[in-house]
């Protein structure tokens, strides 16, 4: 998940993106959330991963640490990328239940440990899924939309404690504009 092997699309534009204060606001993927400013940035880029056909766009977290290094260029030819926390908006043009569109997808290597969950008001999932990173994800549904919003863990060093506080604040002050 926060590996990629192919650089992203970007496709966002300026005017309906704002991080004013700790609050990132997304008026094209109609979401907002809180974030700890202190030691995190959200990728001004909102982005689309040319590999999953389904993806609407993707927002990224970082430790201010890992994004300077991440634009310095110190993860580029194939080193792995550290931890991060990630909002994802997918279409889910079969009207899939959550669990089932989570696995039809290709993106989620053997997710397990389904739970039920409430955000936003409403029903969703919590599961977890393994691969190159150990994933912690929770998923919901509007429209023919998924949000999902995951916690990539590397097991390494502070590292996964870290990017906690920032999964966690956002899964708390996540909001539909």
């Amino acid at each position: 998940m926060a590996c990629q092997n192919q650089p992203p699309i970007v496709v966002s534009s300026p005017t309906s993106v704002s991080s004013t204060q700790n609050v990132y606001r997304n008026d094209r993927l109609r979401f907002e959330f809180r974030y700890p400013e202190k030691d995190f940035v959200v990728d001004p880029l909102t982005k689309s991963p040319p590999t999953e056909a389904d993806a609407i766009a993707t927002v990224e977290v970082w430790t201010k640490e890992h994004y300077q290094k991440l634009k310095a260029g110190a993860y580029e030819g194939g080193t792995e990328y550290p931890a991060n926390v990630q909002v994802a908006v997918y279409q889910n043009p079969k009207k899939l239940d959550l669990q089932n569109w989570v696995q039809q997808n290709d993106r989620f290597a053997a997710p397990q440990q389904f739970k039920t969950t409430t955000i936003v008001g409403q029903t969703g999932i919590a599961f977890q899924s393994s691969g190159l990173y150990e994933h912690e994800h929770i998923a919901f549904q509007s429209d023919d939309e998924i949000t999902l919003i995951t916690l990539s863990k590397t097991g390494h060093g502070n590292n996964d404690a870290t990017y906690r506080t920032a999964f966690d604040q956002i899964i708390r002050t996540f909001q539909r504009i």
